[in-house]
Parts: structure tokens; sequence; C-alpha cells
């Protein structure tokens, strides 16, 4: 691991389905990663404390739609449909010369969601509509360009809980 390394995500691509969108959503928050918590708290301990447990609460999330697409909204406005989103966004990685080409990545990030809730916003004169949405996450994995192996992958469905292609709990 380097010493000093100075970072940013400088832009973003949103893909529904097999689907480039540019210009639909202002932002697309990814989900809380949480953990149910165990609290331990015993004659004798010096102090009680909260141990994760191997449930995952909710994995829940935002998202602000920018321009209502009637190609999007009935997959959206669905709530039994899984909606398989991606996103994806260069990782620019800056030394003392400037940004350095060779320790630039890509991250992306595929999400397999349900929404829950459309808001639909207010209507005024010329508005730039913004509606928020609201989703339950059913897949998330997450990888970078410069790696094999993705770094964490959530599936409920398949019971999946991988950090770096690893399981995170054991079987025994």
């Amino acid at each position: 691991m380097d010493a000093v390394k100075v970072g940013q995500l400088t832009n973003a691509d949103i893909y529904w389905g097999d689907d480039l969108c540019i210009g639909r959503f202002a932002s697309f928050e990814r989900p809380k990663l949480e953990y149910e918590k165990v609290k331990h708290a015993a004659l004798g301990m010096v102090a009680e404390f909260d141990a994760p447990s191997r449930q995952l609460k909710a994995m829940t999330g935002k998202c602000e739609v920018q321009f209502l697409d009637i190609d999007l909204l009935p997959d959206g406005y669905d709530p039994t449909k899984g909606i398989a989103i991606t996103m994806d966004a260069p990782v620019d990685v800056f030394g003392s010369g400037g940004i350095d080409l060779t320790r630039g990545y890509r991250l992306t990030w595929h999400l397999t969601v349900l929404f829950s809730a459309t808001g639909s916003g207010a209507h005024k004169l010329s508005n730039d509509f913004k509606g928020e949405w609201e989703y339950s996450c059913l897949r998330f994995v997450e990888k970078a360009s410069n790696r094999q192996t993705p770094l964490r992958e959530i599936d409920v469905m398949a019971q999946i809980n991988r950090v770096n292609g690893r399981d995170v709990w054991s079987k025994y």
C-alpha cells in the first residue's frame, strides 16, 4: 500500500440493464452494507461490546431521477421486477506530477434492485424534473478493473456474502 495516494471519482455512468442511461439520473446511491449486531454483556467482562451477526440488514438506497423516460418507467414502477443496475466510474489517482494514468482504474458496481417508492417531485414552470426513488437491493457486486476478484459480493437469494473472493463467515 502506498503511504500517500490521492484519488477521486471524476464521473460515472449508469446502466439500466444493458442500456446506458446518460441524463436520466442526477445521482444513484449505493446501498449501505450493515450487519445486525448482537450485544454481549456478562459478569466478569470489563466492557460490553456489539459483535456483528451473520445477517446483513436490508440493503436499501435512493436515486434521484433527472428525466422521466417512458422507456424506463414501466419497469421502475413494478415493485416485483428486479432491475439490473450497473454503475461505472473512473478513479483518477494523483501524484506529485499530477494525474498518474498508470495507477488509475475503474470501479464498477452491479446491483439488482426492486424499486419500492417512486416519487415524482413537483411540477413548476421550466423545471428540471427531480424525483426521488427508493430501492431494496437483492444483489451487490463491487469490482475494480485492475483486479480479477470482486472486492465485495452479496447475493441475498444465492446466499453469498464475500469479501475479496472469500466467504465472510465460515461454514465450519
